[in-house]
């Protein structure tokens, strides 16, 4: 990271943010040679559609309790 003579940090330049990146979400399709192996693994810690099974264990069951619904905050909360 160089400076200039006059002492002033002046940081590299860089890539830029869309480098070697493909378009598109990112997600890849399931290989259909491991769907099985998939669907086992799904059974074996879920139960039902969005429930741990029993015997999962859990490393924080109170964190984010609240993820997902509005929270009001401002003159909303006064009324």
């Amino acid at each position: 990271m160089p400076k200039d003579k006059n002492g002033v940090f002046h940081p590299g330049k860089g890539k830029p943010s869309g480098a070697n990146k493909e378009e598109g979400l990112g997600l890849q399709p399931t290989p259909p040679e491991k769907l099985e192996e998939y669907l086992e693994i799904t059974d074996k810690y879920t139960a039902g559609d969005d429930k741990l099974a029993e015997g999962v264990r859990e490393r924080h069951p109170n964190r984010n309790t609240s993820k997902g619904e509005e929270t009001k905050t401002g003159e909303n909360n006064n009324q």
